[in-house]
């Protein structure tokens, strides 16, 4: 018997604040955004939860390495803006945080780019959340949650954010979805089910976005636990939760659609008439007798990963991978209120070792074994 797959929709809040009042962008042009798994983030305080190696009773973990690991954190972030020409990242978009306390430490290390919004998805019970800390006003948050995904049980929620840039109508708002997939950790084929399941939840969302409120620009960003090009990197043994543009008929999965990820805007732009058909052959071409045709126009994002072939963000099993990322809709592309303007990874020598890999925390020093990744969105309104 097929396990349950059971997603809930949250419309409420789970975890928002705001430290003070503060206004939108102002005279500032341009709104930079950087995502960086921060590789398990856990305070001094023990509360059963924590990772064995990150609870002070075993000895190995105390105030001290948690200042540290918070100062290197700060480290690593203003590292990725380097070369943006900006006063630091106006949004953070988290993964791997434990708790609003966190969360709350590590704001106010950024004293000087002073991040006064905050926000923190679910589950409540896990050991590790998405967050976010934004010099942006946020106008709403919700929580997406997939609460059994073909026997992997509750994954982590995508969290979705949205903000005021002081620009009016949609096109000046900013929709954030942030997400942290299901890792490799059981094997790659044996959890892409669980990635899937994320992406046909984030793909339904987007649609539900791109309907409602046509014009919204679009983010989802985060640690995505594959590349964009997975399907391609695995050699086109099974579907994966992002699949390239290009693939006309995409192998079937019983987890629902994936994201479509294009090289360019220009794929972008035909999501709303394409559709999203199945191929049982699992080769991806159109021969005659493909079937399972849907009918359901597909979501096609852009990855900016396209502009950097051979960049990658995490070194994993030794295969340099572009795990973290962002893929926009075309809203970001139409020349109106909020413009998609650069992309890049953190390079900067110290958070690599002697090989130029993420130089992963060790217990005593490090930073994570991801590089922050950096978008930047130009406001043209």
């Amino acid at each position: 018997m097929r396990p349950v797959f059971l997603l809930i929709w949250s419309i409420a809040t789970l975890c928002v604040g705001c430290r003070c009042s503060l206004g939108t962008l102002g005279a500032s042009r341009e709104i930079v955004i950087v995502s960086y798994n921060v590789h398990n983030l856990f305070d001094a305080e023990e509360s059963g939860r924590e990772y064995p190696e990150f609870r002070p009773s075993k000895g190995k973990w105390n105030a001290d390495l948690y200042a540290r690991r918070l100062d290197n954190t700060v480290t690593a972030i203003r590292a990725a803006v380097q070369g943006s020409g900006s006063r630091g990242a106006d949004i953070l978009c988290l993964q791997e945080v434990e708790n609003e306390k966190v969360l709350a430490d590590l704001a106010a290390k950024f004293r000087k780019e002073g991040y006064r919004y905050w926000a923190m998805g679910g589950p409540e019970a896990a050991e590790i959340h998405s967050a976010v800390l934004s010099r942006l006003p946020i106008a709403a948050v919700h929580t997406h949650s997939i609460m059994d995904a073909w026997g992997f049980g509750p994954l982590r929620d995508i969290l979705e954010v949205e903000f005021d840039t002081g620009l009016k109508d949609d096109a000046g708002r900013l929709m954030v979805l942030v997400c942290h997939w299901k890792s490799k950790r059981e094997g790659a084929e044996q959890t892409e089910t669980a990635r899937r399941a994320a992406a046909a939840l984030v793909a339904r969302r987007v649609r539900q976005l791109s309907k409602e409120r046509p014009g919204l620009p679009v983010v989802v960003c985060g640690d995505f636990n594959e590349s964009p090009d997975e399907y391609l990197r695995i050699g086109r043994k099974y579907p994966t939760a992002l699949m390239p543009a290009h693939i006309d008929i995409p192998p079937a999965s019983a987890e629902g659609e994936p994201l479509f990820v294009a090289e360019g805007f220009e794929e972008a732009e035909g999501d709303a008439e394409s559709t999203c058909n199945t191929d049982t052959s699992g080769d991806g071409s159109t021969a005659a007798g493909s079937t399972g045709a849907s009918g359901i126009s597909r979501v096609v994002l852009y990855s900016p990963w396209s502009e950097l072939p051979g960049g990658f963000s995490i070194a994993y099993r030794t295969m340099r991978e572009q795990f973290d990322g962002f893929l926009l809709n075309k809203a970001l592309a139409d020349r109106r209120g909020l413009e998609y303007a650069g992309f890049a990874v953190a390079s900067d020598t110290r958070l690599m070792d002697a090989q130029g890999l993420p130089l992963e925390w060790n217990g005593r020093e490090g930073f994570s074994d991801h590089l922050p990744v950096r978008l930047e969105i130009r406001l043209v309104q």
